[in-house]
């Protein structure tokens, strides 16, 4: 089972959205605002899966994803987009090992949907 959630964002209300919406199914949420922050705490703590925006003030998320698999491999990252679907940014990150793209602007009960559905396939694929 996936228990704690690593949120990675640096616009606040998105942030505590996935924080409520999460901890209401249950899981232990971290949230940080930038890529560095996410590095940082991946160092330190073990996470199941880890929440991404693609665009990150700073570092971007594309490279957040790429550091932070090559620190955890095993873990599961889930890259949040506001800005539609880039096929390049598609390509390169699941190049990098992205499990799947959720859209800000989803209907919350599809977010939490999509969320476990990219957690069940990913787990699927490391059998």
């Amino acid at each position: 089972m996936v228990d704690k959630v690593l949120v990675v964002d640096d616009e606040a209300p998105v942030r505590e959205l996935f924080n409520d919406l999460l901890k209401k199914d249950s899981y232990t949420v971290k949230c940080v605002a930038s890529g560095e922050e996410a590095l940082d705490i991946v160092l330190k703590e073990d996470f199941d899966v880890a929440l991404v925006d693609i665009k990150l003030t700073g570092m971007s998320g594309l490279e957040a994803l790429k550091r932070i698999k090559d620190i955890k491999p095993n873990i599961i990252v889930i890259m949040i987009t506001g800005f539609g679907y880039d096929e390049d940014l598609i390509t390169k990150s699941k190049e990098y090992g992205c499990a799947g793209y959720i859209g800000k602007n989803m209907p919350i009960s599809q977010i939490l949907s999509s969320f476990k559905l990219f957690i069940k396939t990913a787990k699927e694929k490391a059998k």
